[in-house]
């Protein structure tokens, strides 16, 4: 048969090189042509000594081998093969049909058996079959290293796992993570749940089995879209966690999930001087009033659920229009902020200060009673009156203070400080007043 009328099989197996291991130098010379005929290049070998040396010497495509043979014999010589070469295919061909000899060569992976005398027909079938499988085989392999080559390139960080484990990592997650190859990252006893972590900064694989973060990932990724990533390369301290949006593929036929992380640090910064623009007071660097009515509102209600004090606390700086007409408005807006930083270096960090309106300033302060306000409300009265305040040189302030009551919304809590303050500027200002509770 002319080889342009050759399957495809038969062309591959012409490409191929076949190992031959034969101790009876007449099925020798009958097998060789067959073989020879068909295959691309046959290396032959007389024992298992001698096969096995040509094993690793040649890097043969197929192992065509006798089972009984001087020095070492043929599944002696498989299974050291097998040691080292898993997948490469071995057909046996043997004159012994006992089944402890079948056992043996099932156990070692052998891919067909050939039964002497050999029929030149069924070799060649045999070797035709192993061929074919090889064929796919490396098809499939070639296509896979298609895929692991369009995956790397790609600048987006890429994982590739089944329901239980990491299958696949690209290029720039490796380089993400610090590591040259996911067999060093699997190495290293690394589980990525320690890398993922949520926005609160916990990593997704705490106090959980290995591989548990793949469903959470699969959930946050529905539902939030956004988790963090520190990067860490090998056997140095964490960086800082880095935020991605995220989005996955799955393929049931194999059930397996592509999963892509595009870096968003720049939405998340952007977002978040959004937010600081919007929440906070540009002058003062304090927050703003819209910001400051969410905090009362989330710390009122915490307070009357968990039936513990909420105290605030109302400042007015004294005769500040008198500072602006005297001294213009920019030495107002100098004292303004001067008065916001000695206020804020002088509270609690779960205190917050906010600017009111104008002149005026609250500070919230939560598990906070009415006397622990009073006292700070006074040495930041104290510490204001004894102060250098921009052009202005000396300025005092007024404050009143109230504590939450029982059902108090936030305009009744806001009103009896608003009340005790007005008392203290009635009271000749530079004073501390204290909200009765009507």
């Amino acid at each position: 048969m002319s080889e342009e009328h050759l399957s495809p099989t038969h062309k591959f197996l012409k490409t191929l090189t076949i190992l031959f291991v034969e101790d009876d130098p007449d099925i020798h010379q009958l097998l060789d042509r067959v073989i020879l005929r068909h295959a691309g290049t046959l290396i032959t070998a007389h024992d298992g000594q001698e096969g096995f040396r040509k094993f690793q010497e040649y890097k043969p495509d197929i192992i065509v081998t006798d089972i009984l043979m001087p020095t070492l014999d043929g599944l002696a010589m498989t299974k050291m093969i097998r040691d080292t070469d898993s997948e490469i295919p071995i057909i046996v061909t043997t004159a012994h049909n006992d089944e402890e000899y079948f056992l043996r060569s099932i156990d070692l992976g052998i891919d067909r058996y050939v039964l002497k005398p050999t029929n030149p027909h069924t070799l060649l079938k045999a070797l035709s079959h192993c061929a074919r499988a090889l064929w796919r085989r490396r098809e499939q392999e070639s296509a896979n290293r298609y895929v692991r080559f369009v995956l790397d390139i790609q600048p987006n960080l890429l994982l590739v796992t089944d329901h239980e484990r990491l299958e696949y990592i690209n290029r720039a997650f490796l380089n993400f993570l610090g590591y040259p190859s996911l067999e060093n990252f699997l190495a290293d006893g690394a589980d990525l749940g320690e890398w993922l972590l949520t926005r609160a900064g916990e990593p997704f694989g705490v106090q959980e089995s290995p591989g548990c973060w793949i469903q959470t990932l699969l959930a946050t990724s529905q539902e939030q879209g956004v988790v963090y990533l520190r990067g860490t390369a090998s056997g140095e301290a964490p960086t800082t966690a880095t935020p991605f949006a995220i989005t996955f593929n799955a393929l049931p036929e194999l059930n397996k999930f592509i999963f892509s992380f595009s870096d968003i640090t720049h939405l998340e910064k952007e977002k978040q001087q959004l937010e600081v623009q919007a929440f906070t007071d540009a002058l003062t660097g304090t927050c703003n009033r819209a910001r400051l009515q969410g905090v009362l509102n989330a710390e009122l209600r915490r307070a009357h659920r968990h039936e513990i004090p909420l105290s605030i606390i109302l400042c007015d700086i004294d005769h500040f229009k008198r500072i602006n007409d005297q001294f213009g408005h920019q030495t107002g807006d100098d004292v303004l902020r001067q008065v916001a930083a000695l206020m804020s270096a002088n509270i609690r960090a779960e205190d917050i200060l906010a600017r009111w309106g104008g002149e005026e300033f609250m500070i919230v302060s939560p598990q906070n009673d009415l006397e622990n306000m009073r006292q700070l409300a006074e040495k930041l009265r104290a510490l204001i009156e004894s102060g250098q305040f921009a052009a202005a040189g000396h300025i005092t302030c007024s404050f009143g203070v109230a504590q939450r009551q029982a059902n108090d919304t936030i305009r009744e809590l806001t009103e009896r400080a608003d009340r005790a303050l007005y008392a203290a500027k009635n009271g000749g200002r530079n004073r501390v007043e204290i909200a009765t509770n009507a």
